[in-house]
């Protein structure tokens, strides 16, 4: 059952759709986005099909998905959105991550509900369900290789431990995905990858888009373009 008001509902249909436009009124030239292009980043595999979204920089358990999708190789999809912006007295039009995308099935979405972690209430749903993100940032990758696939961030810390005040420590070993926007790492003993992707600062929400079966389609996640039916 279809659990979302329809504005949210219009949003979350909208994210992928190039050539429209998002937002309040349009005559206000920072009230809404413009969807300009969708973009594969790359294919991520998840061996058991328990997934997390999280931020990867969490050092508490991970925030696994309360459902599983079947194991397999998932294609994952960025929406670029045009932004008119003010800053500083200037308009400037920004491209920025309206949303990232896992495709599970190529099937119509026809309904959407907000994709509870193991263990949360049901009743979160109203207080918009989701994750703390730290630096902006969220992931995808496989419940069973959590720790595996998060320790360049957990070392990339460490490293800024030691550098003392004002150290930049010494990178991450992660592939930069779409001119930095994305980071990529792999598990080749376990066949995992985690991709991380741009959130709103501090929060995170997760989004499940299910077919008539009531079958998984989509898990999305908005970005940190700051138009959105619940701002």
């Amino acid at each position: 059952m279809d659990e979302v008001r329809p504005e949210t509902r219009e949003y979350l249909d909208g994210l992928f759709t190039p050539g429209l436009r998002i937002g309040g009124d349009p005559h206000t030239p920072y009230s809404w986005i413009e969807i300009a292009e969708v973009q594969k980043v790359t294919a991520i595999r998840l061996p058991s099909g328990w997934l997390v979204v999280d931020s990867p920089w969490n050092a508490e358990p991970p925030r696994e998905l309360a459902f599983r999708i079947p194991p397999g190789e998932y294609p994952v999809d960025v929406s670029w959105a045009n932004w008119p912006h003010l800053s500083d007295g200037y308009y400037n039009e920004y491209r920025e991550c309206a949303a990232t995308r896992l495709r599970v099935r190529d099937e119509p979405v026809v309904t959407w509900e907000l994709a509870l972690g193991v263990g949360e209430d049901p009743a979160l749903r109203a207080a918009r369900a989701g994750f703390a993100a730290e630096d902006a940032m969220g992931c995808f990758p496989d419940a069973t290789v959590w720790q595996p696939l998060t320790e360049p961030f957990r070392r990339y810390l460490a490293d800024v431990a030691n550098a003392g005040f004002g150290g930049l420590g010494s990178g991450r070993d992660t592939e930069d995905l779409c001119e930095g926007h994305f980071e990529f790492a792999h598990d080749e003993e376990h066949r995992a990858d985690l991709l991380t992707f741009g959130v709103p600062e501090g929060w995170g929400q997760v989004w499940a888009g299910r077919t008539r079966d009531g079958e998984t389609a989509v898990i999305v996640v908005p970005g940190p373009v700051p138009t959105s039916p619940w701002d």
